[in-house]
């Protein structure tokens, strides 16, 4: 499969969970094989063996990886709001 947004990783798990065999593609590869139809240049991909079978965290190492997900929308609402707050404060002084 190839390993883009978030989506795939729910796939993972569950073929994980179901004992299925699975390997992610290149998406850059794809992505440079735009004349062929994208379900067909991943099969070639998995066919020649030019895929890796990736590691999921599990347990701790799969709430940190979350954890830091939450942390990285923290910071981004935190620098949005302080900048909203800086501009405030600037219109208001400019009013006096």
């Amino acid at each position: 499969m190839e390993p883009t947004g978030h989506y795939w990783l729910n796939l993972a798990h569950f073929l994980k969970e179901e004992q299925v065999k699975y390997g992610v593609v290149n998406p850059l590869h794809v992505k440079k094989s735009k004349e062929l139809d994208d379900a067909k240049v991943i099969a070639q991909l998995v066919k020649d063996g030019r895929y890796a079978v990736p590691s999921l965290p599990q347990g701790v190492y799969a709430e940190l990886r979350e954890a830091m997900k939450i942390r990285e929308h923290l910071t981004t609402d935190l620098c949005v709001v302080q900048a909203r707050v800086h501009n405030w404060l600037d219109r208001i002084s400019q009013s006096f």
